[in-house]
């Protein structure tokens, strides 16, 4: 069984370096005599479609391009909780990473810049193994709704591969809450497969789809085919939905990014024929066939309006922000949607060194003024 000490130096391991490669066609489970990286997919050059009416002086690439997609399947890998998978004793593999800037801030690895190696910031002593196949669903973090729905889902298009209704699956302790149940449903995963990582695991045959969403970096077809399963399999129609939506976040029990007259803002989008919700209070059902079937979506930047992703035809959005909190996420979302998008911009306030803290509000007049015609 691997050994490892808190203070182990770690570098990155190319899967190349480690893997025979092979089409996702060959995959079988059980026993393997070496590490194995399936291609299922080319990567995809994916353009960017832009807002129709962009924030001010926002920049928007032209396009996004992902990595392939591969599954790997690593013999005795080490696996600790907020996504560090470990090869032997002095190797982290790839997908440890959420996205491809690896000098970031980490939730679970301390990265020294003059020697460009990773430490553990913590870890626990009690090592457990794992018998047979497992597949590999942790995240850094995982227990946030933005990163669950797009990070942590989006490695589920290989259900479209490999049955995995039978596997163990490897989650952080916590990852267990009702609502991201809900969102592992549609692809067979039931709460007795997951094995929280409470402590430091080494699977016998761990298997490693890549994410196909990367925040600030792409997204793709395999992304928007994993949405789509999720929403056609909650799908109720749209005879209860109403026309026009506004996603709130008055009541949300963080005051980060508080919009400070949300109160008003939410007046003058009900006399403009909006209904305002509160996404936290709806189950995740209800959450899908609102954003699935609304024809226009207005409110705040946040995680909340990732549900977007559900959306199945060209729909209308308006996010409100402002100069410092303008997310590459929602024109990758956009993207992948065919999506209408449409910015308006608020102020800062009371600033903070965190621009997702900043408090802010909108001009009340500016936004009337401009509801007329939206």
């Amino acid at each position: 069984m691997v050994s490892l000490s808190q203070g182990t130096a770690l570098s990155i391991t190319a899967y190349e370096n480690i893997c025979e490669q092979k089409e996702i066609q060959d995959f079988t489970l059980g026993p393997i005599q070496r590490n194995y990286l399936y291609f299922a997919g080319s990567p995809e050059t994916v353009k960017i479609k832009p807002p129709i009416r962009p924030f001010p002086n926002q920049s928007i690439p032209s396009h996004c391009e992902t990595k392939p997609f591969y599954l790997a399947s690593i013999k005795q890998p080490m696996c600790v909780k907020h996504q560090v998978i470990l090869y032997k004793q002095t190797s982290l593999l790839p997908d440890s990473f959420r996205h491809e800037t690896r000098d970031d801030f980490h939730q679970a690895l301390h990265y020294d810049q003059k020697t460009k190696q990773y430490r553990i910031k913590r870890l626990e002593e009690a090592t457990r193994w794992l018998p047979g196949d497992s597949l590999f669903l942790s995240g850094e973090f995982s227990g946030e709704y933005g990163h669950f729905l797009l990070e942590i889902l989006s490695r589920l298009w290989i259900t479209d591969f490999i049955q995995i209704q039978s596997l163990p699956i490897l989650m952080n302790p916590t990852d267990r809450k009702q609502w991201q149940l809900d969102l592992l449903k549609p692809f067979g995963i039931k709460k007795p497969q997951i094995v929280p990582l409470h402590q430091p695991t080494v699977c016998e045959r761990l298997h490693i789809p890549v994410q196909s969403f990367s925040l600030r970096r792409y997204t793709s077809s395999f992304a928007h085919k994993v949405w789509k399963t999720i929403g056609d399999y909650y799908d109720t129609g749209s005879q209860q939905v109403p026309d026009k939506i506004y996603v709130s976040r008055s009541r949300l029990k963080s005051n980060r990014r508080r919009l400070i007259n949300e109160t008003d803002v939410e007046r003058l989008f009900s006399r403009n024929g909006f209904q305002i919700i509160h996404p936290q209070e709806l189950t995740i059902k209800e959450q899908i066939n609102l954003f699935r079937h609304a024809q226009v979506i207005a409110g705040p930047l946040g995680s909340a309006m990732y549900n977007c992703v559900f959306q199945t035809k060209p729909t209308k959005k308006l996010l409100l922000t402002y100069e410092k909190f303008i997310k590459m996420s929602d024109l990758l979302i956009n993207t992948s949607t065919n999506g209408l998008l449409y910015y308006f911009a608020g102020t800062e306030h009371k600033q903070n060194k965190s621009p997702s803290n900043t408090e802010w509000s909108i001009n009340l007049n500016q936004l009337a003024a401009y509801l007329e015609n939206f």
